[in-house]
Parts: structure tokens; sequence; C-alpha cells
């Protein structure tokens, strides 16, 4: 069964949206030769979606091997398509259906290592992997999702059975591949994985010059670097094998080797390189994106080429094909309009205010500003009409002003009539949102109650004065932009009404599954990305990113800003006092007491928040979605 680029799921409980999360089941049986139900949890029941996702019937965006109601209805609609009785429950005979084969559970190992397993045999298994080139981070006896990854990784390469567990067969194989030091290559001096040294760095240094490895050149071949040079292989026409040969060594020392950006038949989530980077930063260009352009196709990738496409006129696919890049291109060659953020000025700002005065998102007079209130109405009327929720003004924004002729919005928010400049008076939403901006910097210790009063004026003079702006306590564009610059986030997500409705964009299920995704990642300190490491507050910041949420750098300055809930749910962030007095450590809640977190002694992982260690420093649930 092809393996699909999904993200993996927790190992711990949590019941979002549908899918519950559980501990994984004792033992496990061959697809096909047991009977699965909702409630369990195990490579059967990952084999069983995507089965059920190759026909249509799972459409939920990862296989997660857990069996909850999602891939219950799946089954269901797929007995009803094929006339079984619709149970939900995957009998034997809808197996069958499916086409799974009975598999005898004598063949089934079971003494092995797999995520959970921890101590010195462990230990050793990642040791040797880390010798082969197939584990890159700490050695800590703790079997977590990167060892799983790993242990894949090698099985795949030996023409093992890929169970991401480590048994019998695997622990033999690894061991007589680790005794032989590497495998045999056709010329000595041929590079290949397992090898270190500088000619490794030579190999790693000209590969990230051509735009394929974007990792930490440090002389040691692993998998990432094998990766790397088969995508060269590729594009320069060679056989794809991983090592890098005389031939290949040849190609890469060439002046004119055909860059990835020449061979682009389509980009999708997985893809890395010069040629990801080139289309982020297209795409960046025409307001479309707003991460980092690190050559990385992720979901913020995915979601701004589906824009795109939505918006020319393409099939909305989310993959960048031959004719999304060119369209792109043509697209951006042709760019002459100036885009109009926070901070322009001029004729263009006010005939885009003018504008969405007449859509019915802006309701004080043009300005000739653009400040928090041009910003809000530019998101109110990309919400309402389905673009790329960014605040800019893009091409496609105007374009699709231009085009509108039905109001979006009938009525004014409320307190929001004193236009681009919130002063003392003003009320409303974005008076709350400033008030925790300044509160997240330790300018403002008053209620979030959207009234600028004297407290509100004495922070606001108080910021002003510290970044050299003029102190007026006037909040224009030139104070709201240094306010985001300065707190390093755009809100707490749900201040965009005053009914406290939330970030549309945001989803629970996804969150969890991208936080899920790092678990074994080490904990560094200032660590903000998995190929640095995380710390705690770096861990969060990255991953509520990912959904559309900023948050600030520390703990302290989330406390500030997100909002308190009396009991926590899944998603929300839960607070802990550990070095120090206050909100110093966090993660995030996944329910059944647990919660994902990046922890000083263990990296990313699940803890319980009742053991003798958590509980006791427990502070409380804020909610920042």
């Amino acid at each position: 069964m092809q393996p699909s680029l999904v993200k993996k799921a927790i190992t711990g409980s949590a019941i979002v949206a549908g899918v519950m999360f559980v501990q994984p089941d004792g033992a496990e049986a061959a697809f096909g030769d047991q009977e699965l139900k909702k409630g369990m949890n195990n490579q059967d029941v990952k084999e069983l979606q995507d089965v059920l996702k190759a026909k249509g019937y799972f459409t939920y965006h990862t296989s997660t091997g857990y069996y909850g109601p999602i891939t219950e209805d799946a089954v269901g609609k797929f007995q009803q398509a094929v006339g079984l009785n619709v149970t939900g429950v995957a009998t034997t005979d809808t197996l069958k259906a499916l086409g799974a084969k009975s598999v005898s559970k004598s063949s089934q190992h079971t003494s092995s290592l797999q995520v959970g397993s921890r101590g010195q045999q462990v230990t050793n298994l990642q040791t040797a992997l880390k010798d082969k080139g197939y584990y890159s981070y700490n050695v800590d006896g703790i079997y977590g999702q990167i060892t799983q990854k790993a242990v894949q990784d090698f099985q795949r390469e030996e023409g093992l059975s890929v169970t991401g567990k480590a048994d019998a067969t695997t622990i033999n194989a690894l061991s007589k591949s680790s005794a032989s030091s590497s495998k045999p290559s056709s010329s000595s001096s041929d590079i290949s994985i397992g090898m270190r040294g500088s000619a490794v760095t030579d190999l790693q240094s000209k590969l990230q010059s051509k735009g394929y490895y974007n990792y930490k050149v440090d002389g040691i071949f692993g998998k990432i670097t094998k990766t790397a040079v088969q995508n060269f292989q590729k594009s320069a026409g060679l056989s794809q094998t991983g090592v890098a040969d005389r031939k290949t060594l040849a190609a890469l020392s060439e002046k004119e080797t055909a860059k990835p950006e020449s061979s682009v038949t389509g980009l999708s989530i997985g893809s890395r390189g010069s040629s990801v980077t080139s289309l982020q930063q297209m795409l960046k260009d025409r307001g479309y994106y707003n991460d980092s352009i690190d050559g990385i196709f992720g979901n913020n990738t995915h979601k701004a080429v589906k824009e795109f496409q939505s918006i020319v006129g393409l099939p909305v696919t989310g993959v960048a094909d031959d004719k999304t890049i060119d369209t792109l291109k043509s697209r951006s060659n042709q760019q002459t309009e100036t885009v109009l953020k926070v901070g322009s000025k001029g004729n263009a700002v006010t005939e885009l205010q003018n504008k969405l005065k007449k859509a019915g998102t802006f309701h004080v007079e043009a300005t000739g500003y653009y400040g928090p209130v041009t910003e809000k109405a530019v998101k109110d009327f990309q919400k309402a009409k389905k673009l790329q929720v960014t605040g800019t003004a893009t091409k496609e924004t105007m374009d699709a002003l231009d085009g509108s002729t039905d109001k979006v919005v009938t009525t004014p928010s409320t307190g929001e009539d004193q236009g681009d400049l919130l002063k003392k008076g003003s009320t409303g939403s974005l008076v709350k949102e400033l008030q925790s901006k300044l509160k997240a910097i330790g300018l403002y210790s008053g209620p979030l109650d959207g009234d600028f009063g004297n407290g509100t004026d004495a922070a606001v003079r108080a910021f002003q004065s510290r970044n050299k702006l003029t102190v007026d306590g006037v909040v224009g564009p030139a104070t709201w932009e240094k306010l985001k610059q300065s707190t390093g986030y755009e809100g707490n997500g749900n201040t965009g009404s005053d009914n406290g409705t939330s970030n549309s964009s945001f989803s629970v299920m996804d969150l969890i599954a991208d936080a899920s995704v790092y678990i074994g990642v080490p904990y560094v300190w200032g660590g903000n990305t998995p190929t640095q490491g995380f710390d705690c507050s770096g861990f969060l910041v990255y991953v509520f990113k990912k959904q559309g949420i900023s948050l600030p750098r520390t703990m302290a300055q989330m406390w500030n800003v997100t909002t308190p809930v009396s009991s926590p749910s899944v998603g929300d962030i839960v607070y802990f006092t550990t070095y120090k007095p206050g909100a110093s450590h966090g993660g995030i809640y996944i329910g059944n007491n647990k919660f994902i977190h990046a922890g000083s002694s263990t990296g990313v992982t699940i803890s319980d928040m009742n053991s003798s260690y958590w509980g006791p420093r427990y502070l409380g649930a804020k909610r920042a979605h």
C-alpha cells in the first residue's frame, strides 16, 4: 500500500471534532485478520483508512490509525454501497470486500520495540540508527514518532515490512548493517548513507548551493542527504540511487546544472527545495502567503496555492503544477499595482476605503491612512468573499471589490466610529486588541474592556516613547505596525468582532495533528523550529501559527492575551508554574487530562496533568482561538 504523506496522529487521548485519540491497543493482528471497530487504535485501522480514502469514503486529511466516528461513518457508507449490513463496524466480510487478505496471527511478532517503549534497548536502537544516518536527534531511550520514522526508513531501505516497529528481524538487519559499516558501493569514491567526513560536507554544500539540501551541513550522510541526492539525480536525468557516485558528483560540479524550477511538474505537501522557495516568494509577492520562505511545502503553502488557483480560475487542487506556476509567473510579471497594507497612505488608500464603505465593511470617513480599522474592514470583506484573510489589499481583493454589488456587512461594529486613529475615548474590539497587545509587553495592567481610557492612554504613550515615535497617545498606522512587530503576534484570533466569534480558519483537529508530528523533537532553550528544536513557548507559537493564530513569544505574554476558561477543552493552552512564579510553562490540552508540550528533559512529548510533578504546578487553562 502506498504510504501517504500525512501527519502522524498523537499517542494520547483526545476527542476532536468526532475523531477519538486513545492509547494504542495492547496487541495487533494483521489487516483482515480481525474485526475493527470504534475506539481501536493500531496499524490495521490506519490501513483500513488508507483503503477507504483511496475509494473515496474516508475524507479526513490524515489516516490516523484511530477508529472514531469519521471512520465509522466511512465504513457505513462503504457497506451501504456494496450491499453489506450497515453497522459502521469493519467486519471480516467488510474487510474482505475492501480487498484485505487474512493473515495468521502466529505470523505476528509479539515482542518488539514500538512507540511508547523506553529503556536501554531503545537507546541501543537509536544509537545504531544514528550511526547509519537514519536518526539525527537526541539518543534518549524514548521511542517516539521520530524514532518510529527512522525505523520505517531503515525498513524501507532494507526491503523489510515497513511497520515502524523494531522487531527481531529489523534489529538483526540493523546489527548486520552496522557490522558492515556501510553498504558496498560500486566505487570507493562513492558517497552513500552512513558515511561521514569532509567528502560528505562538500557534497552537502554543493547540494545546498543548488537548492536541493536545506539543512545543516554537518558531514553526516543521513536520510535527508540521500533524498537531496535523489532529487538532484532526478533533475539531472541520472539513476535515482541516492548514492553520490562519480556521475552524480561530476554533474554537481558542472556550472550549468538544471535547476529544480526547470522541471517542475507538480509541487505538493512534502516537496522541498529551491522550486518551493521560488513558489513561496511568488505567492508572497501576490499577497497569498504570509509565512516564512523556507523551501518546505507545508499546510500554509498548500492553502496559499489553493487560494490562488481559486481566484484565477484554475482547478483548486493545492498542487502547484506547471499551469499554476506559469500563471503565477505571468501575473507576477504583469503586476504594476502597489499592494496596500497597514502603514500605506495616499489617494489609493482613500479609494480603497470608499470601496470598502460601499461594500459595507468600512463605516467611517475615508482618511487616506491604512490603519487598524481599514485592516479590519479588508479582513471582513475577504472573509465574506472567501478570499485569503490577510488584511492586505491584494489585487484579487481589489478585483473582488470592483465586482461587488451587494453589501457584505449591514451594520458597523460597536465603537469603531473614530476611524484609523484610535485615541482616548475610542471604544470597541480594536481597542480591546490594542489593550491585549500592550498587556502582552507589560505596559498595560487594566481590564481588556475595549474602553480607551486613562490607563490605555498612559500605556500607549509609554510604548511610543520607548520606540521613538511621536508621543501623543494616538494609535495611528505607525504605532499600530510597531505594536505588531513588538508583540510578535496579530491578536488572539477572536477580536474580529465584539461577539467573540472565533477564527473561521482555525481547526482544533489540525492543531492536534500538527503538534503530534513533532513528538520526539528535542528541547532547546529559545528554539523556534523542528530542525533547531523547541522550548515550550516556541513550540506553541510554531504550531498555532500553522492554524493562522499568532501568539507572543513567552508563556507570560501568552497568559496575558489568551482568554480564561473554567476547564480545558481540546486545543486550549494549559499553563504551569515551574522555575519562577506565574506562567512559565505550557502545552496544548488533548483530552483525558493529557497535554502535548516541549519538556526540558523530554523534548516534545505527552504528559499527564495529574502527575505528581505537573498536578501541583497547574495554573489554569486559556483559549487562544
